[in-house]
Order: structure tokens, then C-alpha cells, then sequence
């Protein structure tokens, strides 16, 4: 599990802006090539909904949404 830098998002309809914490890491049963998750770990002043989206309290707009990455390639 690795924590990013704080990411600053800004919700498109209103304006709203905060500081988000994102983390990524890969499960205890991950082989290589796996992708690894993403999930919002402080939200910030967003709302996080069971699937870990960020929405604005304000509007509900969409902010943030863990979409998955592509498969990492194998090398032999």
C-alpha cells in the first residue's frame, strides 16, 4: 500500500475544491500483473459513497471514481 501525494480536485458544476488522499496497493493475494486498487483514503470536504466514488455535498456532482487501470504486461 503505497499513500500519493494529496491530490487537490475541484467539482466541475460549483466550484467546491479540496485536498483528497489517494491510496494504491495490491491485495496479500495479488501475482504479478495484477492491477493494483485505488481508493480515496481522506475525502476531504467530498462525500465518498459505498463504491469509494467522490461526489460534491453540494450537488452531487461527480468528482473522483476509481476506474480501473490496464493490465500490467508480462515480460518473459
Amino acid at each position: 500500500m503505497a499513500y500519493l501525494d494529496p491530490t487537490t480536485l475541484t467539482c466541475p458544476s460549483c466550484g467546491l475544491s479540496g485536498e483528497v488522499v489517494i491510496v494504491v496497493g495490491v491485495g496479500p493475494g495479488s501475482r504479478k500483473g495484477d492491477i493494483p486498487y485505488k481508493k480515496a483514503q481522506k475525502a476531504g470536504p467530498f462525500d465518498k459513497s459505498a463504491d469509494g466514488t467522490l461526489g460534491c455535498p453540494t450537488d452531487g456532482t461527480e468528482v473522483w471514481r476509481n476506474r480501473p487501470a490496464q493490465k500490467a504486461e508480462q515480460t518473459t
